[in-house]
């Protein structure tokens, strides 16, 4: 994958800048975006040239500035890429009163501040150190010979001590409460972007109070308040109940094969994608509760060998029940849907030479691959060879005009 190309799709899929940096204009325009007060020195010209120019070469840079803002720089042998900024903490009214007393800049309106935070995504250093090294894995580099480090304004030393979070804790417990209310609205409403942003807020919320510990089973229990918390909003959002404890019953098993509190929090961040899509997709399509049940369950078991006397089973109807109710309601048979269903995932799959056509049909559910053949011919017309080859020809073409 190109340079240009990973950036893009990095920002694409993580909603947070990706910027290559070419020339002086390039990180002129990066300072002037998203700097906001004159006490940011890391967003102005002199510095971040000055800082990029001293980096070595295959290092990941993590910078934050004096207003707790962050973000990385990249550099190989060849090119340079900013991502972010991002921030790593939720910060109350009294939070961020704070931090301008501490930093004694009067002229810092705390609303004004504010207002330019939740421009930034809330993202951890793992979140964003992991974002790094796909980008460097799709270009070609060795992502782990990359070194880390770390350059922190000092300016920015917030006190850590339990008096100044024991005199807060109220404030961080409220603030959470509401966030939480407002994410369980937003999860109601299939909207994922804001639920999942008002997660993170209550993690790093969660994280920053600190004394509570961070062993994997206080992950797991806060893991499982999470999950009931979603649960609820589902459940007066409608979801079919099947679907949500498909949904939920799954996040529990992975939370309790994990150790990392980190991987918990990106299971949970999963989860919450799930219901708020689920909740979207239910309301717009207008199926039966029983009908879209069978829907979810086969595109959550596509590559699977399921089955429709299975799915009927796991519905709590009968075989004949719930084709002729799928069938009145889709236009097809539910063997018809599920055929259908896999042979576009097995598209998707085959406009990549990552995997052969065997492996495409073992991974959509249909491990012979004759039969694989068979039923792509019948849907698309040509066969999975023919396919994979009139793609990558199609693009050559474009790619030439």
């Amino acid at each position: 994958m190109q340079i240009e190309e990973a950036c893009r799709f990095l920002a694409d899929i993580s909603s947070i800048g990706v910027c290559l940096i070419q020339n002086k204009k390039d990180l002129n325009a990066f300072c002037a975006k998203h700097h906001f007060h004159r006490i940011q020195d890391p967003f102005t010209l002199s510095y971040l040239s000055s800082l990029t120019d001293e980096m070595h070469e295959n290092t990941i840079l993590f910078i934050q500035d004096a207003l707790l803002i962050k973000f990385a720089v990249i550099k190989t042998e060849t090119e340079l890429i900013l991502v972010g900024p991002y921030i790593v903490q939720d910060m109350t009214e009294a939070n961020v009163q704070f931090l301008i007393n501490n930093l004694r800049i009067d002229d810092l309106i705390i609303k004004n501040y504010r207002a330019y935070r939740d421009r930034y995504p809330l993202r951890s250093d793992s979140d964003i150190l992991h974002d790094c090294q796909t980008l460097l894995q799709h270009t070609g580099f060795d992502p782990y010979g990359f070194a880390q480090e770390h350059n922190y304004d000092e300016k920015a030393s917030l006190s850590k001590s339990w008096e100044y979070r024991q005199k807060n804790f109220e404030n961080i417990v409220n603030e959470r409460y509401r966030v939480e209310q407002e994410m369980m609205e937003q999860i109601a409403e299939g909207d994922d972007v804001a639920a999942i942003r008002s997660y993170r807020t209550i993690h790093n919320n969660v994280r920053y109070m600190g004394d509570f510990g961070s062993t994997p089973d206080v992950s797991r229990i806060s893991s499982g308040i999470t999950r009931a918390t979603v649960r609820m909003a589902a459940v007066d959002a409608g979801l079919p109940p099947v679907i949500i404890d498909t949904i939920s019953g799954e996040s529990s098993r992975t939370i309790s094969r994990l150790n990392s509190r980190e991987e918990m929090y990106r299971e949970n961040e999963r989860m919450v994608c799930s219901f708020t899509r689920a909740i979207s997709r239910y309301r717009k399509e207008h199926y039966s509760a029983l009908v879209y049940s069978a829907i979810h369950h086969f595109e959550t078991r596509y590559a699977e060998p399921v089955s429709i006397e299975e799915t009927a089973k796991h519905l709590g109807v009968s075989v004949s029940c719930l084709i002729s109710r799928f069938k009145k309601e889709t236009g097809k048979t539910p063997s018809a849907y599920l055929c259908d269903l896999r042979i576009q995932r097995a598209k998707r799959l085959l406009r990549s030479d990552r995997y052969t056509i065997s492996e495409v049909a073992e991974n959509v559910g249909i491990p012979d691959a004759n039969y694989f053949v068979k039923c792509f011919r019948k849907i698309t017309g040509v066969t999975p060879s023919a396919y994979r080859k009139g793609y990558y020809n199609n693009r050559a073409s474009k790619h030439n005009t």
